[in-house]
This record gives structure tokens, sequence and C-alpha cells, in this order.
């Protein structure tokens, strides 16, 4: 008998990517395939997105495709897509619709439907595939590990913006015990990775639920920053880094932390900043001002000159007025940001912001868009260019399959591509390596290997 074989394709943040990975390895485990969903599987997985009426719109395509594509496949859905979604589920047939607090259940799932449904899968095995691969938008990635693995420490939220939907999909506050976190981490490292990225709804208000519920995080205080000293105390792992953290949860602990144990934490912070409005920012239900983002931000790099600062910018709120768009203009020229991610503002059901009146008219939120990403490109460019004639540490992340050429991400998050011997790459996947800049390339540097301390 030929082993299960099984789908897994994810939409959305890296919370949801880290989840979809433990769903993979714990079934992998069990002896089961991991394909692309064009190869037949017999479960399709699919782990879905809500954040923006775009995600619900992707989620919905990728499941009607991936259902019609696979007639004698169990479709399973999970995600912040299913939870005000039933009635489009429901139509479509979907087999399993899991919460996302059952997510971690999903193996447990498939292994007992398995066993009921061997005689099916012997007859699905016979058959001959009748899908053209070519046709097909299957995932490339089956059976990869992300060569930076994200590790979850932290769900939920409770901090209620106006526009935003993931408090009722995501819940309250729950973070993962220290000792999980380190175990997965110690684990990473025996596999060889030398970077973690640690990932979570709002990693920020780590250990808040610990002394809400008298748990043991197992740290002073439970919070972040003594997770971090831990997780520096507890394991040799030579890179970590933080995806995303709000302004107001970056306090001199946590600085104190990062800057204590400098080359052990990635140049590299990803804070949101949405708007350059106070209006605007107290309308959205943000927790901070213009002015407290702004000095946050130099203090920032006072302490850490050079960090890469990335950020979220929001466009075409309720009520954003050519004033208001202005400041945020100026605001993001003024920090120079090294990345920025623009989107236009979606009105969600079952937020506050989707009754909000001066609705925000699609041809000028696109315009608007346009300005951001256009000024965000030249940030970029001239962030790129003060790294020519630098030695980057870069994580080796992929393989170009018709050159020699390969890539990676530097500790202060741009793209390192860097020529090495193909029979060379299994070895140094997911290894930190030297690399000295000397030119741009594509959509971000070239170098070649370094021997420079």
């Amino acid at each position: 008998m030929k082993k299960i074989k099984f789908s897994m394709d994810t939409l959305g943040c890296k919370v949801n990517l880290s989840e979809s990975d433990f769903i993979v390895k714990e079934l992998q485990k069990r002896g089961m395939e991991h394909v692309p969903y064009c190869e037949d599987p017999d479960f399709c997985i699919i782990n879905t997105c809500t954040v923006t009426s775009q995600s619900d719109r992707k989620a919905r395509q990728m499941i009607r495709r991936i259902k019609s594509q696979n007639k004698n496949s169990k479709i399973i859905v999970t995600g912040c897509f299913v939870v005000f979604n039933k009635g489009f589920l429901e139509e479509n047939g979907i087999d399993y619709v899991i919460k996302n607090s059952s997510k971690y259940k999903i193996p447990d799932l498939i292994g007992k439907i398995a066993v009921k449904e061997k005689r099916r899968r012997a007859v699905i095995e016979e058959r001959s595939n009748k899908d053209e691969p070519d046709l097909c938008e299957c995932s490339s990635l089956a059976g990869q590990i992300h060569s930076r693995p994200l590790v979850k420490i932290q769900d939920g939220c409770e901090q209620n913006c106006s526009y935003c939907i993931v408090p009722k999909v995501r819940g309250k506050y729950a973070s993962v015990p220290y000792s999980e976190v380190l175990d997965k981490i110690k684990d990473l490292q025996k596999k060889g990775f030398e970077e973690v990225v640690l990932t979570g709804i709002h990693i920020g208000k780590y250990g808040t639920d610990f002394k809400k519920n008298n748990r043991d995080v197992g740290a002073k205080s439970g919070k972040l920053a003594d997770l971090f000293e831990k997780i520096i105390r507890d394991s040799s792992i030579k890179r970590i880094r933080i995806s995303s953290i709000e302004v107001g949860e970056i306090d001199k602990s946590l600085l104190d932390v990062i800057k204590g144990n400098n080359g052990r934490f990635a140049r590299h912070l990803h804070i949101p900043l949405q708007s350059g409005s106070d209006r605007v920012l107290e309308s959205m239900g943000r927790p901070y001002t213009a002015e407290y983002y702004l000095k946050k931000i130099k203090m920032i790099g006072r302490i850490f000159p050079g960090i890469a600062l990335a950020t979220d910018v929001m466009v075409g709120f309720p009520g954003e007025s050519e004033e208001d768009f202005s400041k945020t203009v100026e605001m993001i020229k003024k920090i120079a940001f090294s990345k920025i991610h623009t989107f236009k503002f979606s009105r969600r059901e079952h937020t506050p912001a989707y009754w909000m009146g001066h609705q925000i008219d699609e041809d000028l939120k696109s315009k608007r868009s346009s300005i951001i990403r256009n000024i965000g490109d030249e940030l970029r460019s001239d962030y790129l260019r003060h790294n020519i004639g630098k030695v980057l540490n870069v994580v080796c992340e992929d393989m170009e399959t018709d050159s020699n050429m390969a890539n990676g991400t530097s500790d202060n998050y741009i793209k390192v591509y860097f020529q090495i011997y193909k029979k060379d790459f299994p070895l140094m996947r997911g290894r930190i390596v030297k690399i000295a800049i000397d030119s741009g390339y594509r959509d971000g540097l070239k170098g070649t290997l370094s021997l420079k301390s």
C-alpha cells in the first residue's frame, strides 16, 4: 500500500505559516507524504486568512480551485476565514471545517479518517492522474521546511483596533509556555538551523495570560524581555528575529536585552505605524500618537544605528483627509523606513470601521497607496545602496535550479544573492554565511562569500 498523501496550502500571516509547518511535520512523522494539491492527495488542507476582503477572495478562490481539481480528496479547511464564512463552506461541500483553536488536532483527525478509508485509498492510488500539472497552480514548497523556521510564541489579540477583525477570529491572548518555546528552538538547532523567527498575533503581550491565570511562565515576570533573556541563556541559537511588534511594547527592558546580546538578535524590527495623523490613529483605535511613535523610533535609532526599520501603513481609512495623508507621507520620509508594507483600508463586517461614515473612494485609495509605495521603493533603494561594500550575515535559503546562484536573508532583512556550488547547498541551507556585498541585484543585493569577520 502506498503512503497516504496530503497537501498543505496556506494564506496569510507568519502565525498561519508556523501552524501549517507544525501540521506538515506531524503528518510526516506518521509516515504520510506531503505533495502539491495537483498530485492527487488523499487530503487537501487549506489554512486560510480573513484579515481583508482580498484575503477572503483569495480563500474562496483557493478553496474552489482545490475542491474542483480534487474530486476524490477529503477537503479540510481551517484558519480565520472559517469563522464568518460557514455558509460558503457548506455550499461548497467542504468535508471538514476546523476552527483555529483545534488546528493542532488535524493530524489526529487525518489519522483516524485514514484508518477507516484504506479501501478508498487503494482505489485512489490505482486511478490515473487526470490533472495536467502544467495547468495547475501547484505549491512548489511541498516537503520543504523554512530555512528561517517560524517559532510561534503567542496567539490572540485584545487590542480591538476599529478596522481589525483579528480579535474576533483569534480570540484572547494565549502565550506558549517557555519550556515549549525552548524545546522547539533546541530541536531546530539540532537540525542545523541557525536563525529562528519568533512570531505571534500580538507578541508584545507575551505572558499577559500567564499572570491573569496564575500560570507559571518560567521567567521573572512573564514579559517578552524575560522570554528573550531565557532563550539567550538556555540555547545557543545564533540568531533570533522578531516578526512584528507594537511600538508601545518596545520598552527599555526589551531594548536592554537586545542591545546586551548584539549579534544574536537580527538588526531588524517591524513596527506598524498605520498613519502619521493623530486624528486617524485615534479613530483607528491605535494606542499611541504620531509624536510618541517618532520619539520611540529615534530612541531605537540612537541605541542601534543602522537598524532596519520596517512598517505597515494603511491608506484610505474612513475620513482620512488630504491633510491626514500628508502627515503620513511626511512621517515616513522623516523616519526613512527600510521597508514599507502599504495596504488600502478594507471594510470588514463585524468591525466598528465598517459602519463609519466618510468612506474613501476606491480610486483615491489606490492613488494614495501608489504614492506610499513609490516613496517606499525609493527609501528601500537608498537603504540597499548604503549596504553596498559591507559584509552581511546571511541565512542561506534557496538555490536556483538553472544556475549556481543562491540567496538568503541578511540580519538587517535584505535579500542577498551569491554564488555557491550546487553540491554545497544542502549543507549550507539554513546556516549563516558572510557575504561581501558588491552591487545591487534584482530585488536586493549581490555579493561573494567572505571570510572577513
